[in-house]
């Protein structure tokens, strides 16, 4: 319900930058060997880029297999307090903590205490699903696996929102949540998932009769001397911790989902993992994790998946851009980037040459700022690896002529579209095609190629520069029965969305129109205070409401009269809501009724 819970950002990340191209200028040359050249470039580049973007601190670290080049902090962890950013500061890196969850659930597999393939319950025997996709209950049970879990491939949705920023004990979790809807056919699609990673997080305390925190300092953190890293606490309870800034003002929170956005950790810190990684589980003396393990974590999971087009998941790794900018395409990546509550962290790695860097910042800012910087300093790595330098692969071409979409094609391709950034509307309208998307309209053109392209106006008149998002390539196809709304960037294609067509709606659910206050919103920083549901051309629309800010809007589709689901296949979609007396229940939250329009209309 809200676009903090993306897993893959890159149509949020375009449209929230649109007209510049976060290109960094060109570095220089570099020899086999000169790490020195890329030190000294990146020393000037990343001051002016934090300027640029109001990133207050960052941190980075590079790695040439078992050789830490560099690390080094810039500006400042608590910009109050003066405290400044050293190569030990610790960030919290949100979703890199599930790197480190897969790699403890892969220890306990090796030590025979939970098994890869064997469903959740087998471990968490409190904890039971529902689903639709299912005609018998133990048949949707048996379908949430570990293996799935750990490749977002289990069908639960991407959050539980209540009680979100309250460090209840992870063992407490599965009790909470039994009866859970999945939103996605297990096995069948990735769709990311805080949750499912907080389940693998109890599934580690269950099946190891420890806390996650002990059980990861023991495992892993202490053998690594990650002495920096932790799963507990927040900002305020270690002097080593910086504060993340959000739309410029402090803030920290605790987080309950320790085990998938928990972990406070440097990129120092953090090379250690990777290190014992490249040496293929060993660290120091010790083998921390079998090369075998290894192997399954950074083997892709969902190739069955058509879904999924272009986008490859391992076992907690992502081991293609997603999108994103290529560094060298052929080159073995694995990649995973966090963010939220005020940071933003991002490694890639590149497998064969046993490179990496590691970008962790304090601000919500710092993601346009590590997205075309990784993938730039990989390139120089691979220089003084030894390797030639060669430009990144060319982005789709600017067509020269562009023609209107015919009326046959208008008519096929207008409709409502379900997205993880909330409803895409296309619409047929004087004798042009208008694409509507989080706040902005577009008109759609047809390119030489046959592709879709966004075009938008000034005072319709003169054309914009819309950077990155101009250059995507757009279409609708279809792929086992969905009419799939596509883009095509850096050469992969991604789904961006699905075709919803209208549904009967009963009186039941026409009745549930109006706006609805959260009852039991456990903080001023809950996710969602309020909601409203209205009718559009034929649709139930659901846009959950924050301080009475209203944010995006989402399909609602009835399955009975007492449940729907927020239309549409892939992350933060398919979430049951449930009908109460004079109220609606979504991802662990209540509402109650406080105004009543008869069909209220956005």
């Amino acid at each position: 319900m809200s676009r903090k819970r993306l897993g893959l950002p890159l149509v949020g990340l375009l449209l929230s930058n649109l007209g510049c191209n976060g290109q960094p200028p060109a570095p220089p040359p570099i020899a086999p060997g000169d790490y020195a050249s890329i030190i000294g470039y990146l020393k000037q580049y990343i001051p002016q880029q934090m300027a640029e973007h109001q990133v207050p601190g960052l941190s980075i670290a590079l790695v040439d297999g078992q050789q830490l080049i560099w690390a080094r902090g810039f500006g400042f962890a608590d910009q109050a307090r003066g405290l400044q950013v050293t190569e030990n500061t610790a960030f919290r890196a949100g979703a890199l903590s599930q790197l480190l969850t897969a790699t403890a659930v892969m220890q306990l597999v090796e030590q025979g205490r939970l098994q890869l393939d064997a469903p959740l319950q087998d471990t968490l025997r409190e904890f039971y699903v529902r689903s639709r996709f299912h005609e018998d209950q133990d048949a949707a049970d048996r379908a949430v696996t570990l293996r799935r879990l750990l490749s977002h491939q289990g069908g639960i949705p991407s959050e539980y929102l209540r009680d979100a920023h309250r460090p209840d004990a992870l063992d407490e979790l599965p009790r909470k949540l039994s009866g859970l809807w999945l939103s996605n056919a297990p096995g069948t699609q990735t769709a990311y998932s805080n949750l499912g990673y907080a389940l693998l997080g109890a599934a580690v305390e269950r099946s190891s009769g420890v806390d996650f925190e002990q059980q990861l300092q023991k495992s892993l953190l202490r053998p690594l001397g990650m002495s920096q890293s932790s799963f507990v606490g927040d900002s305020r309870t270690q002097p080593y911790r910086a504060r993340g800034y959000e739309d410029g003002a402090s803030s920290d929170a605790l987080v309950r989902d320790l085990s998938a956005q928990g972990l406070w950790t440097s990129p120092r810190d953090l090379s250690r993992y990777l290190r014992m990684l490249f040496a293929q589980g060993r660290y120091q003396d010790r083998q921390l994790l079998s090369a075998a393990s290894i192997n399954e974590m950074v083997r892709a999971q969902n190739a069955g998946n058509p879904l999924d087009f272009d986008c490859q998941v391992g076992l907690g790794w992502f081991l293609s851009p997603c999108g994103e900018e290529w560094v060298r395409p052929g080159i073995r990546t694995w990649r995973h980037s966090g963010f939220g509550a005020g940071f933003h962290a991002q490694v890639s790695v590149l497998a064969e040459q046993q490179l990496a860097v590691i970008v962790m910042s304090n601000a919500n800012s710092g993601e346009a700022l590590a997205q075309p910087l990784v993938p730039q300093v990989l390139r120089m790595l691979l220089q003084a690896h030894g390797s030639s330098a060669q430009p990144p692969p060319a982005a789709a071409p600017q067509a020269k002529r562009r023609r209107v979409p015919e009326a046959a094609d208008r008519h096929l391709l207008a409709g409502f579209y379900a997205t993880r950034w909330g409803v895409l509307r296309i619409r047929d309208q004087h004798r042009r095609l208008y694409a509507e998307l989080a706040g902005e309209r577009y008109e759609l053109l047809r390119d030489e190629q046959g592709w879709l392209r966004v075009r938008k106006r000034l005072l319709g008149l003169w054309n914009q520069d819309l950077g990155p998002l101009g250059q995507l390539q757009l279409d609708v196809m279809k792929v086992q029965g969905h009419r799939v709304f596509t883009a095509k960037s850096h050469g992969q294609l991604l789904a961006v969305g699905e075709r919803v067509e209208p549904v009967p709606l009963t009186d039941n659910w026409l009745a549930t129109v109006g706006t609805y206050q959260a009852l039991n919103a456990d903080s001023s920083a809950a996710p969602i205070d309020g909601m409203n549901i209205a009718l559009e051309d034929g649709f139930l629309m659901i846009r959950s409401l924050q301080q009475g800010r209203a944010l995006t809007d989402y399909i609602l589709a009835p399955v009975d009269n007492a449940h729907a689901v927020i239309a549409g296949n892939g992350p933060g979609l398919g979430d049951t809501v449930r009908r109460q007396i004079n109220g609606v229940n979504l991802l662990g939250y209540s509402f109650k009724r406080t105004y009543n329009a008869n069909y209220l209309r956005f």
